[in-house]
């Protein structure tokens, strides 16, 4: 299911969840939320002029890998404002707010914590309830195919709007004299029904095959959704044929089917093929009734699945880092490259792929934007994706934490596959210095509201060790950071240079002197490091523009006598002015990381990004 389309859905289910516990139940009731330093705070109101509402239970959920939501409760007071205090600040935890106002769960909204950040806010309007049911519209019902392992996965989808300005709600004690808001039939044969979260609202009712909905129905538009498996069809020769019929829900203005790419051909007979679209984060084609009608006739013929794990390559994976005192916080985006034709379905002895993670990581939680995509404990550790995924390209996210350890701040990282590009994004708090044998440094990012330290590993292999340790910086006084930082450079040059001056002077007096250019490529190489701090503090705002040019090139005429020194040339240092005016033939700087090439390199020996051809 889309997180975007099926989010009311999932919130819904939540706080009916939550509300739904009796008395009997709550001692098995969900574990509390999070623990941390923040804070959500908020006020219940209701109606046009924002009325508050007090003595109102308001539900906090905290979700988990599994679906399952940390819980805690409060009430609002005499003002309608309620708090929770004391919770995690993690980004990669999604809280919901939700209330209960007049015996029904009511949603809020979702808060997550940026990087740093420690109070958000968040209001619960409420509504007066009504059991007339003559304000909603059932705007479209939509049917999405899944080729599942076991059969065909068809997910049902109601577009619902609320005109009115109540919650339309039908108790129990009223449901045999009133209509429900939503009737529904599901076909013969199905099975494995299941909701979002697993959760059955309290105003469903199953009988066999019919459905009945009596609410709670919000204000505004909203979507129902609900998922059932067909068994395996009859076989033909091109793959398995399997024919149901779809039974409109009462008072449906529009019907659409979509099937995925590589799912199979739709014989539906009064439908019309009205093309493809981005839905869910796949290419789909939709099949529209210009005429809604009681049923259709639905075919389709899905071609033989293939399992192939070799299918699956991995061009790039991305990691969000943001470190603390007491943790990591770690938000991977693997992508994935389904090759060759037809749907390809990972099952459990042939994965689609393996991810290991960290054997100290917690609170593990994992998905897709992608339908179809299922996770499951690897019995080797880590994490399994399964299900089904047409050819092409699809996310896989995975967030976890790692706690920072007495020895310092660690990640370590193998993958089940080779991967063509590492990034890796650490949140730039100014008091963090990431360091790597195996990554290089790549140009800052910087976004509205956080810059982020880069590092890049190109072809890293299956079951290679990708270790990166994020050092705490010594909080500095004194000199602006930034000058600080430019001085203790160039000051760190030239203790390198005065250390090795007895070297380069002693000639041959008592053995064969080391090659000259050796403690010239040491310091060229610190002054290469000082150049890429300085890029990174002008990316970021922290040294203005003539100071970084002015710095800059004082720093990059020591490079090029140091290249010149290590080429034979002059060893004497040019004049900083001159020297940053120097005849490009002699020395190129590399446009990606600025590091100083000699003048037959064709690539960066620092970067390894093409360089242009030398001046004639």
């Amino acid at each position: 299911m889309s997180l975007r389309r099926g989010f009311l859905a999932l919130l819904v289910c939540c706080a009916a969840f939550a509300f739904g516990l009796t008395a009997s139940a709550q001692e098995e009731a969900p574990p509390d939320v999070p623990a941390g330093e923040a804070r959500i705070v908020g006020r219940v109101i209701r109606g046009a002029a924002s009325e508050p509402v007090p003595g109102v239970e308001v539900v906090l959920y905290a979700l988990s890998a599994d679906g399952m939501p940390g819980l805690r409760r409060t009430q609002s007071d005499e003002s309608g404002a309620f708090a929770f205090e004391k919770l995690a600040s993690s980004g990669a935890v999604a809280y919901l707010i939700g209330a209960r106002y007049q015996g029904i769960p009511v949603p809020g909204g979702r808060v997550a914590f940026n990087p740093g950040q420690l109070s958000a806010s968040a209001d619960i309007r409420v509504a007066d309830l009504t059991p007339d049911a003559s304000a909603l519209r059932i705007r479209e019902q939509t049917l999405r195919l899944y080729r599942e392992a076991e059969g065909l996965r068809v997910e049902e989808t109601f577009a619902i709007e609320n005109a009115g300005a109540s919650i339309v709600y039908v108790p129990p004690a009223e449901r045999t004299k009133r209509t429900p808001g939503l009737r529904a039939v599901l076909p013969a044969g199905f099975g494995d029904f299941r909701m979002p979260l697993g959760v059955e609202p309290e105003g469903l009712a199953r009988e066999g095959a019919a459905l009945r909905y009596y609410g709670p129905f919000y204000p505004g538009a909203q979507d129902f959704v609900y998922s059932y498996r067909l068994p395996a069809g009859e076989a033909a020769p091109e793959g398995m044929r399997f024919a149901f019929e779809a039974a409109l829900a009462a008072g449906v203005e529009a019907f659409s089917v979509l099937v995925p790419g590589g799912v199979g051909a739709l014989d539906a007979p009064g439908l019309a093929q009205t093309g493809n679209e981005e839905d869910a984060g796949r290419t789909v084609t939709r099949f529209t009734a210009a005429r809604p009608t009681a049923k259709f006739s639905l075919s389709l013929l899905a071609p033989r699945a293939r399992v192939d794990a070799s299918a699956v390559s991995v061009p790039e994976v991305q990691l969000m880092l943001h470190a603390d005192d007491a943790a990591i916080e770690v938000n991977e985006t693997h992508v994935l490259h389904i090759s060759g034709e037809g749907l390809l379905l990972g099952t459990p002895q042939a994965p689609l792929l393996k991810v290991p993670l960290p054997a100290d990581a917690t609170d593990v939680r994992f998905g897709s934007e992608a339908s179809g995509l299922e996770f499951s404990p690897h019995p080797d550790g880590g994490v399994a994706v399964l299900g089904s995924v047409s050819p092409g390209e699809v996310g896989v996210q995975i967030a976890y934490r790692v706690p920072v350890t007495a020895s310092g701040a660690r990640l370590t990282r193998t993958f089940g596959t080779r991967v063509a590009l590492l990034r890796i994004y650490v949140t730039d708090t100014g008091r963090i210095a990431p360091s790597s044998k195996r990554l290089h440094r790549a140009k800052p990012v910087r976004t509205e509201d956080l810059s982020y330290l880069a590092l890049e590993a190109f072809d890293v292999a299956a079951g290679e060790k990708i270790e990166l340790t994020l050092a705490a910086l010594a909080p500095r006084g004194g000199l602006d950071p930034t000058a600080a930082k430019v001085v203790a450079a160039l000051a760190a040059v030239g203790v390198v240079a005065w250390l090795l001056a007895p070297a380069l002077r002693s000639g041959g007096e008592t053995q064969a002197a080391a090659p000259a250019e050796e403690p010239a490529r040491n310091e060229r190489e610190a002054v290469y490091d000082a150049m890429r701090d300085l890029d990174h503090d002008f990316e970021t705002d922290k040294v203005s523009g003539e100071d970084h040019a002015q710095l800059r090139g004082e720093l990059r005429a020591r490079a090029v006598a140091l290249l010149r020194e290590e080429e034979g040339g002059p060893s004497a240092e040019p004049d900083a002015r001159s020297a940053a005016h120097a005849d490009t033939a002699a020395a190129r700087v590399c446009s990606q990381c600025s590091a100083v090439a000699a003048p037959a390199h064709r690539f960066c020996a620092s970067c390894g990004a093409p360089l242009a051809a030398p001046a004639a």
